[in-house]
């Protein structure tokens, strides 16, 4: 659904909006956290310091940190900055001339959708991803992370995800 640039900043400012106000955080601690090549994630979020939504700073003192309070940014503001959300515009079957007067079949499924889908980001902050309840012990928010055998089956400790969100950051 949404770019890989955008998954990882919305993982990544995850992160930082369950952070102290005005903590500094490296990219490199939040991409090791999060298993994210360093590289590619410090591009990302040098996109969204140039836009706004970040603060950077050089150094060892240094690193990233929310321009603006965690509840005043929402999943929109990050993912359009990333991501060409006009394609959201545009007919889900590919044709042309698609409106509510020539209409394609999936037109007013795809309408609704889209509504929905579009104010759950403009209405979801990231204060509110950074108080998503998580395992105590692990980074998973998986709803079935009790069950027994949760964590050999899971994609995200599969991918190495199974870090405290309190560790280096």
């Amino acid at each position: 659904m949404f770019s890989q640039a955008s998954e990882y900043a919305l993982r990544a400012l995850t992160v930082l909006g369950a952070c102290e106000p005005g903590q500094w955080v490296l990219a490199h601690d939040l991409a090791d956290l999060l298993n994210i090549k360093v590289h590619y994630l410090a591009k990302v979020l040098q996109i969204l310091a140039r836009r706004g939504i970040l603060e950077s700073q050089r150094g060892r003192q240094g690193g990233f940190r929310l321009a603006r309070k965690p509840e005043s940014i929402t999943l929109w503001d990050v993912v359009s900055e990333l991501d060409d959300v006009s394609k959201l515009e545009g007919c889900v079957m590919g044709e042309d001339q698609c409106s509510d007067e020539t209409a394609c079949p999936l037109h007013t499924l795809w309408k609704d959708l889209r509504t929905k889908f579009k104010e759950k980001l403009q209405n979801t902050s990231l204060k509110q991803l950074a108080e998503f309840p998580r395992d105590e012990q692990t980074n998973c928010s998986c709803p079935d992370r009790s069950e027994p055998g949760h964590a050999a089956t899971c994609r995200e400790h599969k991918a190495g995800n199974d870090v405290r969100i309190d560790s280096p950051v």
